[in-house]
């Protein structure tokens, strides 16, 4: 008779079942280690095989963040496991304590630098500063993502990012740069491989880079600062986002048509200025918007120190997100348009007039408010609600949602949800305090209930239809709870 224990080891037996096992155990994880456990444990690390490292995305990584690491790795006979390295910002220089401030004892670095990275690094992220060898040879090709930041000590090894931009890894996927680095080198030509990359500055460090044809970058923002940049990025649409320097903007611009987001500080927004392919717009220190201003197909819009009434034509019916950091306004009916998934008013806390919120709105987030939603009535696609007070009105604007998110930090008088048709709930009571919970809080048809900062005291606060509930609450008396709850997590 073939016990449990037999068909276990049968199936372990079984290599390439063990792999498959091991490998989705580990998926979508990062496994730090330093060179002592490196040493200690390559064996069992090596079971890992490249290939399948990169198809389950497993990452083995080492952090640099003294000039002993760095030797270590440079001296170990195991660094081929590694899989990511990253070297951190303030890796300090060497003082020479002759002089008030910090300078590179090159004697010192040329033993201390790190003089190559292994074949078969994938990710590699680094300061342009020590401890990197002005002798070091090229990066491998294996590394397909790349980070460069500035650090403390701006350019402190010109030289060899320099040969890293002139050559850059045949696979590279994603790179990154600090966005004050400075591109020193006449050409860096960004291989095809290369999906992502993050980079803003102004046109004279995106000059050098000559880019695949059709080839458009989310990550990649132009600082505007003169005209020049907004000629060069008019050449070159590879780069779609802009952002304007303080007090440079100017209502006579032409803008560029294949523009997408723009981010710009102050000035008279007129119409026809922004280009018909924004669909992202950010705005400081706006003034008054007018009917028509804003482009028909935009999509993004945040605004900054903006506390002026808005009516009906200001914003276009394209919106499906709108953030505004200052506003405290009554909302009057159709503002908003009927697409508007995402709004966040982050002072508001005015009347809600009826028809104001459309039934698009998905998310609702509103930290400062502690109104009423009477005129509201259902919003029947909302899954995110962020209140400062939960007012008993909100029973009604969630009557026919399924699955919702809350997030509050007062309520004041009773809240009944059992009347709605809720079944996945996630509450969170942000307060220094926490809540007792009274019978009719939670729907009558709720099956999964996670809250945070409210306190169960009482039977039947926690409906028959419950089977999962997940709570920080010490000490819970599970006693309180309904049989049908077969899941109990703190």
């Amino acid at each position: 008779m073939t016990t449990t224990t037999d068909l276990f080891y049968s199936v372990w037996r079984n290599r390439q079942i063990r792999d498959c096992i091991r490998n989705n155990v580990w998926r979508d994880r990062v496994i730090n280690v330093t060179i002592e456990y490196l040493n200690d444990n390559h064996r069992y690390l090596s079971l890992f095989a490249y290939n399948d490292k990169v198809e389950y995305n497993i990452i083995i990584r080492f952090d640099i963040i003294n000039r002993d690491d760095a030797i270590k790795y440079t001296n170990s006979k195991h660094t081929g496991l590694i899989d990511s390295i990253h070297i951190v910002t303030d890796f300090p220089p060497i003082v020479n304590s002759d002089d008030n401030v910090h300078k590179v004892d090159t004697e010192q670095l040329s033993k201390d630098s790190i003089s190559y990275f292994h074949q078969g690094l994938r990710i590699l992220s680094f300061p342009d500063h020590l401890p990197i060898g002005k002798d070091t040879k090229k990066l491998p090709d294996s590394i397909t993502e790349l980070h460069i930041d500035s650090g403390l000590y701006h350019n402190a090894n010109g030289p060899f990012i320099d040969m890293i931009l002139s050559e850059l890894p045949p696979q590279l996927k994603k790179l990154y740069l600090s966005s004050d680095f400075d591109i020193n080198v006449p050409t860096c030509t960004l291989p095809d491989t290369l999906d992502v990359f993050e980079y803003t500055t102004t046109s004279e460090n995106f000059k050098p880079f000559v880019v695949p044809p059709n080839k458009r970058f989310q990550g990649c923002l132009l600082q505007v600062n003169c005209d020049q940049d907004l000629e060069w990025v008019a050449q070159h649409p590879w780069v779609h986002r802009i952002k304007f320097g303080l007090s440079y903007f100017n209502s006579t611009y032409v803008l560029p048509s294949h523009i997408t987001h723009i981010e710009l500080h102050g000035g008279k927004l007129e119409r026809g200025i922004l280009p018909v392919s924004l669909t992202k717009l950010n705005i400081h220190f706006c003034r008054p918007l007018e009917a028509g201003v804003l482009p028909p197909g935009l999509l993004d819009l945040e605004l900054h120190y903006y506390d002026h009434q808005l009516e009906q034509g200001h914003l276009p019916d394209s919106l499906t997100k709108l953030v505004i950091r200052d506003y405290d306004k009554p909302l009057k009916p159709h503002v908003f348009g009927n697409q508007l998934k995402s709004l966040t008013l982050v002072t508001f806390n005015q009347e809600i007039q009826a028809q104001s919120l459309p039934h698009s709105l998905e998310y609702l987030n509103l930290p400062a408010f502690t109104g009423s939603f009477e005129h509201v009535g259902p919003l029947d696609n909302l899954n995110g609600l962020n209140v400062n007070h939960l007012h008993g009105s909100v029973a009604t604007l969630l009557q026919n949602v399924t699955n919702i998110d809350i997030t509050t930090r007062d309520i004041p008088n009773k809240v009944y949800l059992k009347d709605t048709a809720i079944q996945d709930l996630y509450v969170f009571y942000k307060s220094l305090r926490r809540y007792d919970l009274n019978t009719g809080f939670f729907p009558s048809a709720v099956q999964n209930i996670e809250v945070k900062g409210f306190d169960i005291n009482m039977k039947g606060v926690i409906p028959e239809s419950c089977i999962s509930l997940k709570s920080d609450q010490t000490n819970l008396n599970t006693k309180l709870l309904p049989s049908s709850i077969n899941t109990v997590k703190n």
